[in-house]
């Protein structure tokens, strides 16, 4: 997979990313251009996070970049409850870098489950031990608690027809102000957020057989030509496309 070639988007579970070599452009995370990754380094996104790469940095680059991604559910994570936070994005880290290569070679050669889901297990204590903060501690991420609530707001209701003056209520703001302290600390303003909420929910569903019409129901589209046109912006490709690529 190529570095520059992935769009905007946000994931349930934690993204954690090797790259092997090639040239990569820097990405847009925590509301900010990070530096891209170098050969050998780890990379680790937490959950619900807005990732993005500009088209500008995309066409900045040398080269794809040979990367590898696991996504993993953030109730792997062995900490019990809480879940982890991370001190930086990309770590320089070869020895982790070694054992996560090595799965996926082991999944690409499908040896032994249970060895399989045993490594995994090990690397995400060591991921854990050598580059997370104690479950509760205080993130360098954290934002306001007006903008967490609206955030939160946005998850729970994914299926509604909310309003800006609803999440500018919550945030107790104007709109505007609203719309330009949520880009700055997520990357992306509201609304855009809902739609990669929405867009992520979508491929969990259509993954799992369900059919267009029934996925843009359940997420509150007008109907399925709404979802499609938002797959086709972020993806390049219908829901159906979609759909069919994953069954």
């Amino acid at each position: 997979m190529a570095d520059g070639a992935f769009p905007t988007v946000v994931n349930s579970g934690y993204t954690v990313k090797i790259t092997h070599g090639g040239s990569a452009p820097p990405f847009q995370y925590l509301g900010r251009t990070q530096s891209p990754p170098v050969p050998g380094a780890v990379t680790v996104i937490e959950p619900d996070e807005v990732v993005s790469c500009l088209a500008q940095d995309r066409a900045a680059a040398d080269g794809q970049a040979l990367v590898q991604l696991m996504f993993i559910d953030a109730d792997l994570m062995p900490v019990g409850t809480a879940r982890p936070r991370f001190h930086g994005v990309t770590y320089p880290d070869r020895g982790l870098f070694g054992g996560i290569a090595a799965l996926h070679r082991g999944l690409a050669d499908s040896e032994d489950e249970l060895d399989l889901e045993s490594s995994l297990i090990g690397l995400l204590n060591a991921l854990l031990d050598r580059h997370a903060d104690d479950p509760g501690a205080a993130s360098p991420a954290l934002r306001p608690r007006a903008l967490r609530h609206v955030r939160e707001m946005l998850h729970s209701q994914l299926d509604s027809n909310i309003r800006l003056d609803d999440l500018a209520a919550v945030a107790g703001c104007s709109k505007r102000h609203l719309i330009r302290s949520f880009r700055q600390a997520y990357g992306v303003p509201p609304h855009h957020y809902r739609t990669l909420l929405r867009l992520a929910r979508a491929k969990t569903l259509l993954a799992a057989g369900r059919s267009v019409a029934e996925t843009a129901a359940e997420l509150g589209y007008c109907d399925q030509s709404q979802l499609n046109r938002h797959f086709r912006r972020e993806f390049g490709m219908s829901a159906g496309g979609y759909a069919r690529t994953v069954r």
